[in-house]
């Protein structure tokens, strides 16, 4: 199951229910993998949202039945140091500070600063007061850190 796919199927659902997909992820193996939901909504998300959601996902899931036969869901906030799945994602957390993952040239790395800028192909971050832009393509995982 492509998580594209999944996406379209339950997205205007959540968002009737008040809520916004922040992100999926979809992981173990096809015979019994996992889905991960992630919701929100701008007063935050209750454990009360993340059941009636779930309940909603599994139905839709159910009858697109192109899902696998034995998955697991699971439902959630982003959290406080909630992962960037987006790239449009980043404009609102302007100002905080970030944790990366990205390719630089031909080697990974990871270095944390503050978020200063976003652009349409990039982000510019400040790290021990040195500006470095990092473009979208070239990052791997990026999460606020509180």
């Amino acid at each position: 199951m492509d998580i594209n796919f999944i996406r379209e199927a339950i997205e205007p659902d959540v968002e009737k229910l008040g809520c916004k997909v922040w992100g999926l992820e979809l992981f173990g193996r096809h015979s019994n993998q996992t889905l991960r939901v992630y919701i929100d909504k701008e007063k935050g998300i209750s454990l009360e949202d993340c059941e009636v959601v779930s309940k909603h996902i599994s139905k839709v899931l159910d009858v697109e039945n192109k899902f696998s036969e034995k998955y697991s869901l699971e439902v959630s906030s982003p959290g406080l140091e909630r992962r960037f799945f987006h790239n449009n994602q980043y404009k609102d957390f302007i100002g905080c500070n970030i944790k990366i993952t990205f390719f630089d040239e031909k080697e990974k790395k990871t270095t944390r600063g503050l978020l200063k800028e976003v652009s349409e192909d990039d982000i510019k971050l400040v790290t021990d007061n040195l500006e470095k832009t990092i473009r979208f393509s070239s990052i791997i995982k990026a999460n606020l850190i509180t």
